[in-house]
């Protein structure tokens, strides 16, 4: 079928030349127009259920809303884990869904389900879904602030208005824009600040108050009245339009006067509750995020949000401007300009290696439009597929580069070499040469095509994180090789017939030709004279890999260096807003004390959105560094963070040094910041603390463990009034009252909001400040009884002032704790390894405890245990298929000794370069042992058809046959491995953001493809044993 089809486009060349000019417009279409992102969307298929219930403690969240809100959500079709974050004020729950799961599906039953859990959560408590985006949907930062210089600098308040108001409405209109969460400053607030002394001495019920102002502040509609041939539409106005109609609303009379708001509380505008804020250099600030729908492509939101700026700053007060900070397509632009410099010299320096070896430039053309028409293709497919271009997919087409210019390669010099051997031939002898000759390789290009996509099957096989890390991958790296196939048995034959005309100079008479044939016959005939000394070479090859695997290091990923820093310290979880800013401050300033910081912009707390769980003791700084042409020489990124790291050593702050991007991976796949998380299971609190603190000691002992921090659960204080029944209702109080005077009048609560315009603001009402903020204060809150009496509470309640959690986190049920960390100066897995040999011998659990490590380590354990069910699958079908080319089960067997040869030269070329094992390493070695039996594919194809040609009967005529094809393809062989050699190399001396991803997948084919000359040796020294033995026991 293969032939027939080359031979079809070598004589319908005019049909195949014009259907490849279709193909090339379209493949510039595609690239134009593809999805473009730093890293694939590597999040958990994943449905955040945020409920807001103010006021309310960790525990009574948990206990009331995150734990019966899990067990429902665990019922729906399809969820693999649910994940619970009970905070104060809020319960976050994660619905983790398996990945083949519809995203908008899997959405639309968490809806079904939260309609039906009314009659399970509090009155108050009402769920709702969070954006429709994914963890890493947050592609734009930006803050609002005033100008420098600035007459009348507008107040936090003001400037948060302004987003709330303005900025985040029209950023929400952007096509593409799932929500804008705003964060910093203050919301302003109409605030009540009631004095319970007056309300006392006026006998009026705080739940009167309330209540009066309340009715004070609505509009109301009467129908319509006609008049005439017009209808009016009637309408009552009450809403407040100032501070003076909330004071003069009456409450009550006593001896005929009005009693006012004025007269037992003050109001006043002020900010409101927050439990979060943004810095600017030391300076608080108001900012905003943009969040990307799912599935959108993120450099074209981020182009259209830009747009909109440059739109609305025209509406902005002349002091105000809007200035990002973080910027999702810097990361994106650096990462693919550094694939697509690296892909270009890859093209260009494979170019110049053919015109070398060629020395004949319309044949060196001819395998040249493999690469172009062979990327173009794969676009194509890559857009019809729905694969996005970004490091990981583009990585595919770097590594790919060499093996695809190979079958053109292989075909072009085949059809030059019989060509040349025919300089007489007319046009129609030429084309029958042309078209015997591509014939003739055509079964062997598809072989050598076939087990390189059939040994690329495991990375589709990965699961996860990983399988979505590497897919992109596996699919550009193998429509490449379907692109170049395609053009090496199609146009490259068609085009042959137009390009390759007149004389050509015979093989022989090319000087780079002779040169290598020169070399190689001498050196094939000593070591078949000498084959045991040559196989001390393969030998030594195969003990030193074996010698630097055990060298080498293990880790999950190496860190995609973004060329921003996220600091992301935490705190004690008592830690107070007002101390909490106090340290956000210092560290941003201390932080733009370096020379090579730029710019650092810091958030505590939690941004206005369901995505962001952060509790107030969290720190994220995204620290903007100088550009690196300004870095003193030999000074790298981590170089930074160690000093940034030895600068801020803070007494209560625990660092971790990331970077943005990495940071929202680990937290979206695993549920954890850090590299390493120890989850600890159980039903205790108390207990959960105690095992994280003595594991958070022990595993400080191993050796790597830097950052560790175990979780504080119980920590924060609490102030307790526990009702004494008895006491109330001598009273004739009851306990609702009372705790509904701890929930109005010390919390407070919103009973209305003022209209200003479109903008709309919560009014609040509570005890005055100085009533509320001390203890002493507030057991002597005031509890009315139905006698007219007010009863302070300390008489009702027995107030304590305890510990309690901060914020409690759960997994499908359970309760958790956790102790994170990172690893420094060592591999990821050789860590977890000793860490939990260390704390299974140190440390002792509960019955009913149980300890798991997740993380990078997590995923790392699981893409191992698959590769190492898969990779051998694809090597035993790789070698069928070599068996079904050849027809020979001994000699195929001799083609796969270079895959062990292969391997050897990798891991020896990862021990020189200090690189440890990763996922990615192992995609490189699965690449490798793709091409790495190409060349014996080949060369025994010519070893066999000399042997049956010439049916030698002894030695010598053996020696002469293994010589005469060796002879005869070691030109072309030569070729391939050198162009795929050098075309690794513009990856190798690659510095910028995105090489740290691509280094570690072109070294195992690298050091491979190094030691594969060896391997022209090996197939003829081994195939001329036991050919020998053949010849020797058919002449006995």
């Amino acid at each position: 079928m293969i032939q027939n089809l080359i031979e079809f486009s070598i004589r319908k060349r005019a049909i195949v030349v014009t259907v490849f000019v279709f193909v090339a417009l379209l493949s510039i279409f595609s690239m134009k127009t593809a999805r473009i992102d730093a890293i694939p969307d590597i999040g958990e298929n994943q449905q955040i259920v945020f409920t807001k219930w103010t006021g309310r403690s960790p525990k009574d969240i948990e206990e009331q809303v995150t734990y019966p809100l899990s067990i429902l959500l665990q019922g729906i079709p399809g969820v693999k884990n649910v994940r619970g974050i009970s905070a104060f004020g809020f319960s976050t729950i994660y619905v983790i869904f398996k990945d083949d799961i519809d995203f908008y599906w899997s959405r639309s039953r968490v809806l079904e389900k939260l309609t039906g859990s009314k009659s399970i959560l509090p009155r108050d408590a009402n769920p709702a879904m969070g954006p429709d985006a994914t963890g890493l949907g947050q592609v734009f930062w930006y803050t609002i602030e005033n100008t420098k210089g600035s007459k009348k600098p507008k107040s936090l308040a003001d400037l948060r208005s302004i987003q709330d108001f303005y900025v985040k409405y029209l950023l929400q209109g952007v096509e593409g824009v799932s929500e804008v969460a705003s964060i910093g400053g203050f919301v302003k607030e109409y605030q009540i600040d009631v004095d319970p002394k007056k309300l006392f001495a006026f006998d009026v019920h705080f739940s009167k108050l309330i209540k009066s102002i309340q009715n004070s502040n609505i509009d109301v509609g009467a129908e319509v009245v006609e008049d005439g041939d017009r209808e009016f539409i009637i309408r009552g106005k009450g809403f407040f339009k100032s501070l003076s109609d909330i004071e003069n609303v009456v409450i009550g009379v006593k001896n005929h006067i009005p009693i006012r708001v004025k007269d037992v509380a003050s109001v006043g505008t002020g900010p409101g509750f927050r439990r979060g804020a943004l810095d600017k250099n030391g300076i608080e600030s108001v900012g905003g995020v943009v969040t990307m729908r799912f599935g959108e492509n993120p450099k074209e939101v981020i182009e259209r949000v830009k747009k909109k700026i440059k739109a609305l700053k025209m509406g902005l007060p002349n002091d105000v401007d809007l200035v990002p900070f973080y910027d999702r397509t810097e990361v994106i632009d650096r990462t693919i300009g550094t694939v697509y410099t690296a892909l270009t010299q890859e093209i260009i320096i494979t170019v110049i290696v053919i015109l070398l070896f060629l020395l004949h430039f319309k044949s060196s053309i001819l395998v040249t439009l493999t690469l172009p028409f062979g990327v173009g293709i794969s676009f194509i497919l890559m857009k019809y597929i729905g694969i996005d271009s970004n490091v990981m997919s583009l990585s595919g087409l770097v590594i790919a580069i060499g093996s695809m210019v190979d079958m053109g390669i292989i075909m072009t010099e085949n059809i030059y070499s019989h060509l040349a051997d025919h300089p007489n031939a007319n046009k129609k002898e030429r084309i029958e040469i042309i078209v015997k000759s591509a014939r003739e390789v055509g079964p062997a290009i598809l072989t050598a095509v076939m087990t390189t996509i059939i040994t690329f099957l495991p990375v589709f096989g990965l699961e996860g994180s990983e399988g979505k890390l590497f897919g992109p991958l596996a699919w550009a790296k193998t429509l490449a090789m379907f692109g170049s196939v395609v053009v090496a048995i199609i146009l490259v034959p068609a085009l042959a017939t137009f390009l390759l005309k007149g004389k050509l100079k015979p093989i022989s008479k090319n000087k780079v030709s002779s040169f290598i044939v020169n070399t190689y016959t001498p050196a094939l005939s000593w070591v078949l004279e000498n084959r045991r000394i040559f196989l001390v070479i393969p030998a030594l090859l195969l003990f030193l890999g074996g010698f630097a695997y055990t060298q080498l290091g293990k880790e999950f990923m190496p860190s995609l260096n973004e060329g921003e820093i996220l600091y992301m310290p935490v705190s004690t979880p008592d830690i107070s807003m007002t101390k909490a800013r106090e340290f956000l401050a210092y560290t941003d300033k201390k932080l733009i004390e370096h020379p090579l910081v730029e710019r650092a912009v810091g958030k505590l707390g939690r941004a206005n959105t369901a995505i962001d769980p952060a509790p107030v003791a969290m720190f994220e700084t995204v620290v903007k560094l100088v550009d690196e042409s300004k870095w003193p020489r030999g000074t790298s990124i981590y170089d930074i963070m160690a000093e940034l790291d030895e600068q801020l050593q803070v007494p209560g702050l625990v660092n971790a040094w990331l970077f943005p991007i990495e940071n929202r991976i680990s937290m979206i796949s695993t549920g954890i910041k850090t590299q390493i998380g120890i989850k600890i299971f159980g039903d205790n609190l108390k207990t959960l603390e105690s095992l994280a603190t003595k594991i958070g000691k022990e595993v400080e002992k191993v050796r790597g463990a830097y950052g560790v921090y175990a979780e504080k659960i119980t920590g924060k204080p609490y102030i307790e009034f526990d009702i004494d029944r008895v006491a109330a209702s001598r009273y004739g109080i009851n306990t609702g009252t009372i705790n509904q005077i701890l929930q109005t009048a010390v919390g407070g609560i919103t009973i209305g909001q003022f209209y200003e315009g479109r903008e709309r603001y919560p009014i609040r009402i509570r005890y005055k400040k100085e009533l509320r903020d001390r203890i002493d204060e507030l057991r002597r809150v005031l509890v009315p009884s139905p006698l007219g009496q007010h009863i302070p509470i300390e008489q009702l309640a027995h107030i304590n002032i305890v510990t309690g959690p901060a914020a409690i986190q759960s997994e499908n049920g359970l309760l958790r704790s956790l102790v994170l960390l990172n690893v420094r100066d060592r591999d990821l897995i050789g860590f977890v390894e000793e860490a939990k040999t260390h704390i299974e011998k140190t440390v002792e659990l509960p019955r009913g405890y149980s300890i798991q490590w997740a993380g990078q380590y997590e995923s790392q354990v699981r893409s191992n245990k698959r590769l190492a069910m898969l990779v051998p699958i694809a090597l035993l079908i790789n070698l069928v298929i070599i068996y079904f080319g050849i027809k020979n089960l001994r000699n195929a067997a001799i083609i796969f000794s270079a895959v062990p040869i292969a391997f050897a030269g990798g891991l020896i070329l990862l021990w020189i370069g200090g690189f440890n094992t990763s996922v990615a390493v192992w995609v490189g070695f699965i690449a490798l042992f793709g091409i790495a039996v190409d060349d014996g594919v080949v060369m025994m194809t010519y070893l066999q058809e000399a042997i049956k040609k010439h049916k030698p009967q002894d030695w010598n005529q053996l020696k002469d046959c293994i010589i005469e094809a060796g002879s005869r393809r070691i030109r072309p062989l030569v070729m391939t491995t050198t162009t795929t050699v050098v075309a690794l190399l513009p990856v190798m001396w690659a510095t910028s953001t995105g090489s740290e991803v691509m280094k570690p997948m072109a070294i195992p084919t690298l050091g491979g493809m190094l030691v594969e000359l060896v391997t022209l040796f090996i197939v003829p020294v081994t195939y001329s044993y036991f050919e020998q033995k053949r010849i020797e026991t058919v002449t006995t």
